[in-house]
């Protein structure tokens, strides 16, 4: 009960609440800066702050947990336990110091005054918590979607270009399949990770492209240009793998095919960002899927929404420079 984020919060709010109210005393002149001015808010901060609005909310917290929330009930309890401790601090006031007067029936009224406020204030913080829980929550869940559309599309891919070398050549596709058995392997052990390292992404597109030279041969070339420093970079899981895929499946009639992955640290303003351009001498994209960011294929769409996600993370598409504009550029953007 007590490791709830309300009772660590409030404990440093309170505090600060009842130094504020003492200083204010001091600033106008009706109080002085004394040992009893120092004993007096610290039984204000022990019997009316701190304990009451721990009780009320230890009391309210047990209730939730058997099912039960009703707001005048909650409400009630913070009242009654705000008149409770502002009780308990007149009678210790009056038992420390001599002259202090009374508080007579205006306990009861000071209960309100402070219960009232404090609960909806908690309520309201309470609910603002939830809100981003559910959205955290919300953004979770569609992150996990996009990956469970992605795996089969990239399972189904591969074991298709598998099949065309079972009977050929059956040396090449137990090869190929081991190397399919490590990206299956890779995509499930990474189901729930949020990030991967760098290096664990190159490792496994490095797999993939040697699943596609069984297909290509000699005709696929393939550059890293990667400075060292980077590879520990934490990046989501898969995020390369839609670019290389597309990029082979759109172009597999050239004669020979050249992808180069690039990455790059770029400081923007006061922002490190993380650039990865996935670059080939293809034949470029069409007008239609760069004014839309992807074509009719589910990866690289996936893609686009999961940087969305990120901050600052987006994804580009360009083709070559004039006069052929010959080869398309996909530029992945986030930040460190």
């Amino acid at each position: 009960m007590l490791r709830q984020p309300f009772f660590k919060y409030s404990f440093f709010i309170l505090l600060l609440v009842d130094l504020t109210f003492t200083a204010g005393l001091i600033i106008f002149g009706l109080s002085s800066i004394s040992l009893n001015t120092l004993l007096a808010t610290s039984i204000w901060f022990v019997s009316f702050y701190w304990l009451p609005v721990w009780l009320a909310a230890f009391l309210i917290f047990s209730i939730r947990e058997r099912g039960f929330h009703n707001v005048l009930l909650e409400c009630f309890i913070a009242v009654l336990s705000m008149s409770l401790g502002l009780a308990i601090t007149n009678q210790l006031l009056l038992l420390t110091f001599d002259g202090f007067s009374s508080m007579g029936n205006f306990v009861f009224f000071g209960g309100m005054s402070w219960g009232i406020p404090i609960y909806f204030i908690s309520r309201y913080i309470e609910s603002r918590g939830k809100i981003s829980q559910e959205k955290q929550a919300r953004k979770q869940a569609q992150l996990q979607t996009l990956r469970y559309q992605l795996n089969p599309h990239f399972m189904f891919n591969s074991l298709n270009t598998i099949s065309a070398y079972i009977h050929s050549n059956p040396d090449l596709a137990d090869e190929v399949l081991h190397e399919l058995a490590d990206i299956l392997r890779y995509s499930l052990d990474t189901g729930e990770a949020n990030s991967v390292s760098l290096q664990q992404e190159i490792a496994i597109i490095d797999k993939y492209f040697n699943i596609e030279k069984a297909r290509f041969g000699d005709r696929l070339t393939v550059n890293f240009d990667i400075p060292v420093e980077l590879l520990n970079t934490q990046v989501p899981p898969l995020i390369l793998q839609p670019i290389v895929e597309n990029s082979v499946k759109h172009n597999t009639q050239q004669t020979e095919l050249t992808i180069t992955i690039k990455v790059e640290k770029v400081i923007n303003r006061k922002d490190e960002i993380l650039k990865i351009l996935i670059s080939d001498n293809g034949s470029g994209f069409s007008e239609a899927v760069l004014a839309k960011g992807y074509g009719k294929g589910i990866g690289m769409k996936n893609l686009q929404q999961r940087m969305q996600q990120l901050p600052q993370g987006k994804v580009s598409l360009t083709n070559g420079t004039a006069p052929n504009r010959k080869g398309a550029t996909v530029l992945v953007e986030m930040a460190l």
